[in-house]
């Protein structure tokens, strides 16, 4: 059995959040506290809410609050489901298959609307734009990243790209996907690396809100455990 390779996403304490109906603000409370008091009408829908650090917001703007208010998406894959999708992937032989794939899975993994995948074979040095999907031209298939891309430079520190908010490397990472036709409202790169080194760069756009760290994880566990085997 393959040992799980390291994430390059840092364990983080689940948010806190201060509750305030304007008059009196109560606090902190954890995600599934609120959530709990907004399902059973103790927290008020115009009420609003703020992390310790941050700024205060519609209860909405809490992804797991917006969540209630929204019916399950029977398509929605099971983790039964999904399991059984990802696992013929360590068997595929041909590069091109095994890159759009791996880009489809991260795409339903994360909730992505357009999703590229950006590939170092066996045989290059070059980061190499193997899958582009979603509703945006595919200009960049199979173009070699430059070399002083901040994006790259960032997936060689082991450094994932999550936005907003932006600076440098987000502004790039935005701008590949700025002809995407639903407009990037969040953004994220996920560096691949497997045996120590980075074989791939997983990137994500979508016009709504960011992207959960969990399913960032998953869709990067899904594609280190696909590229296990081609490591050099």
């Amino acid at each position: 059995m393959q040992p799980t390779p390291i994430s390059v996403f840092r364990s983080q304490p689940p948010p806190l959040w201060y509750v305030t109906n304007g008059e009196l603000t109560v606090g902190p409370v954890a995600t599934t506290l609120l959530a709990r008091g907004v399902e059973s009408g103790r927290v008020p829908e115009y009420c609003h809410v703020r992390a310790a650090r941050g700024t205060w917001r519609e209860l909405t703007g809490v992804r797991e609050i917006a969540a209630l208010g929204t019916k399950p998406n029977a398509k929605a894959p099971t983790e039964e489901q999904f399991s059984e999708w990802a696992r013929p992937i360590e068997r595929v032989r041909d590069e091109a298959e095994l890159c759009h794939t791996i880009t489809w899975l991260a795409l339903i993994a994360t909730g992505a609307e357009s999703a590229m995948f950006h590939y170092r074979g066996r045989y290059s040095n070059d980061l190499v734009t193997r899958s582009v999907l979603g509703p945006m031209p595919n200009d960049q298939l199979n173009v070699s990243l430059r070399p002083d891309d901040p994006v790259l430079s960032a997936a060689r520190e082991r450094r994932p790209v999550v936005g907003p908010p932006y600076g440098p490397a987000e502004d790039a990472l935005a701008m590949r996907f700025a002809t995407s036709s639903g407009g990037v409202g969040a953004a994220a790169m996920i560096p691949i690396f497997v045996a120590g080194s980075l074989k791939g760069m997983l990137e994500l756009s979508r016009p709504g809100h960011a992207f959960r760290r969990g399913d960032l994880v998953r869709a990067e566990r899904i594609a280190q455990r696909a590229l296990i085997p081609r490591a050099n």
